[in-house]
């Protein structure tokens, strides 16, 4: 797994996904109104969702002070989401290999604290797809309000799903314009 982070990183953010690990890609809508509430608390004003994914898989977000945690296939026990306040795109793009759903992409805009829509900066979150087992998480982040190949940078991360390892991997953050250093991507156990 260490491997495909240097790649990244040593070849300009190219990214060299073996044939074996390529997939397929597959869109499903994420609408926040077609979620069914699992908890919500006044304190805090937080709510917890499950939401329809791709292939029978429940997608989970977790919203709260206007900062959002999703998760892919099964809840992973962690938030991870931006500094900022930030809102998830309504639709997510699936890699699939065989017809299994093995990553998501999902892109989070990001509020620069500029109040026009057109400034908001623009992340994809790149994330394992989980099972009830064994938890997916982050794979890694890519800046897409600075990089016009944005998505095909994502797309080689999520490729690499099957080798990355939850419990001792973290997520790459790839791409990175100057000013999205700053905003701090946050994650810790609930």
């Amino acid at each position: 797994m260490k491997i495909w982070v240097a790649t990244l990183a040593a070849a300009g953010f190219a990214v060299a996904v073996p044939a074996a690990a390529a997939g397929d890609s597959v869109y499903t809508k994420f609408d926040l109104g077609q979620c069914k509430v699992i908890r919500e608390q006044e304190e805090g004003q937080s709510v917890e969702l499950e939401c329809p994914g791709h292939h029978g898989l429940v997608v989970y977000a977790t919203e709260g002070d206007l900062r959002f945690d999703v998760d892919y296939g099964a809840p992973d026990g962690r938030w991870d989401s931006f500094g900022p306040f930030n809102s998830p795109h309504t639709t997510i793009e699936w890699r699939v290999t065989n017809g299994t759903p093995l990553a998501a992409i999902h892109r989070f805009f990001l509020d620069t604290g500029e109040g026009d829509a057109a400034r908001k900066k623009q992340v994809l979150k790149i994330s394992k797809v989980g099972s009830a087992s064994k938890p997916g998480c982050p794979i890694a982040y890519v800046d897409a309000s600075a990089h016009k190949n944005a998505n095909l940078l994502a797309r080689g991360a999520a490729d690499m799903a099957p080798a990355f390892d939850c419990a001792t991997d973290k997520p790459v953050i790839v791409g990175l314009s100057d000013g999205l250093k700053g905003l701090g991507i946050m994650s810790m156990n609930q």
